[in-house]
């Protein structure tokens, strides 16, 4: 920011003659400081604007984000009388514990943002942008091209749009938002666009990881994802739900690994307020990452549960463990323990090759006196593939005497 004056004023001598142009001079500089001045205070609004725009629809879809949780925890509750449930999920990754003895590099990789766990990375590409190893900023592939179409705008009054490279930069803080605005009584239901991304042209072409976090968070849908390679068009990128994804939040995908040129990214949103007096839809993206990742083969991960304070009892009964996706005893295994020095040393009192944790068929523990206990889960990539399995969350019911 460019506020300081640089203006210095040419001052007459005492009782000597002026000079027209010293005084010239003098106000093309004030000329010049004014201009700065106005430009720097425009910019520092439209910034402004911008940041106002993204924390009021922050909140907003963080709001619908608790009320749906707590609907869950009802629903839950409702259904799982006479059971205490243990959960974790990775976005708050609290109760994760490791292996004294397990190496760094073969721990599974929680990312928070998107809620999984997946295997040990290797090395890791960006097919969008580079690091700058001076300074350590972004810089956008200056061939990466992206273009915004309007699907289904009809009756649209104007569009207000940030630049949509912004979502590839590898910045959360700068957003690509488009903002369709239609009069205020308009029947508009929703609104749709496509984004075509022109992937640079590299050495290394391959691409088996892409990661959406959507903007605002929680309201928009994102109804197909293609991609065009060489020789073919509009290929349904792999693990991409068939009915899309209804108001999304950070989501990650991982596939085997694909060659494309082009991805194209169909947007929804059904969502609308009014703002400036105008029906206004909103829809864009923090960031949007497309990635070649090399996983390791395989990859654990430890979750250590504790019974809450309140509990006055020790745990009776398991009465259902589950992983998602669920354990198969080959992707993913995993092992109960009812110690640390059993965990540390694998030592497991059941294993998912055994009998399954039911209701009916529970897990007893009374014997063993305890008020936590240890899960190790092991991921393994399956063999030729390029992809990680992604876990998502660990579950147990319990009970307590």
């Amino acid at each position: 920011m460019a506020l300081i004056p640089t203006f210095s004023p040419r001052v007459p001598e005492w009782r000597g003659s002026t000079s027209s142009e010293d005084m010239n001079n003098n106000f093309e500089e004030i000329l010049y400081d004014l201009n700065v001045a106005f430009s720097e205070a425009s910019n520092i609004v439209v910034s402004l604007n911008e940041l106002e725009s993204r924390i009021r629809h922050d909140v907003e879809a963080i709001s619908q984000r608790v009320y749906a949780v707590s609907g869950m925890m009802t629903n839950y509750d409702m259904a799982a009388s006479g059971y205490k449930m243990f959960y974790e999920d990775f976005y708050i990754p609290e109760q994760v514990e490791y292996p004294t003895a397990l190496a760094l590099e073969d721990r599974c990789v929680i990312d928070s943002e998107f809620g999984v766990a997946s295997l040990p990375v290797n090395n890791s590409f960006s097919k969008v942008y580079t690091i700058n190893i001076t300074d350590g900023e972004t810089v956008v592939a200056p061939d990466l091209k992206v273009e915004v179409t309007p699907i289904d705008e009809t009756g649209m009054t104007k569009v207000e749009e940030t630049s949509v490279t912004r979502a590839f930069d590898g910045q959360d803080d700068t957003v690509w938002e488009r903002k369709a605005r239609f009069n205020r009584d308009s029947t508009k239901s929703y609104t749709t666009c496509l984004m075509t991304v022109t992937l640079p042209s590299m050495s290394n072409p391959y691409v088996n990881r892409l990661h959406i976090k959507p903007y605002p968070e929680g309201s928009e849908d994102i109804t197909n994802i293609t991609y065009d390679t060489l020789t073919s068009q509009d290929i349904v990128l792999p693990s991409f739900p068939t009915d899309g994804e209804n108001n999304i939040k950070c989501v990650h995908y991982s596939f085997n690994q694909i060659q494309p040129t082009k991805l194209k990214v169909y947007f929804r949103q059904r969502t609308n307020r009014i703002e400036d007096d105008y029906k206004t839809f909103v829809y864009g993206a923090k960031e949007i990452g497309v990635e070649k990742v090399e996983y390791r083969t395989s990859g654990k991960i430890g979750v250590r549960f504790k019974l809450p304070s309140y509990e006055t009892k020790l745990l009776s009964n398991i009465t259902s463990f589950r992983t998602n996706p669920n354990y198969d005893n080959i992707t993913y295994k995993a092992n109960i323990y009812t110690s640390k020095a059993e965990f540390d040393n694998d030592l497991p009192l059941w294993t998912s090759s055994n009998a399954p944790i039911t209701t009916t068929s529970p897990l007893d523990v009374r014997v063993y006196g305890l008020d936590t206990i240890w899960v190790m889960v092991e991921i393994t990539q399956t063999s030729g593939d390029t992809k990680s399995p992604l876990l998502k969350s660990i579950t147990m019911t319990y009970t307590t005497a």
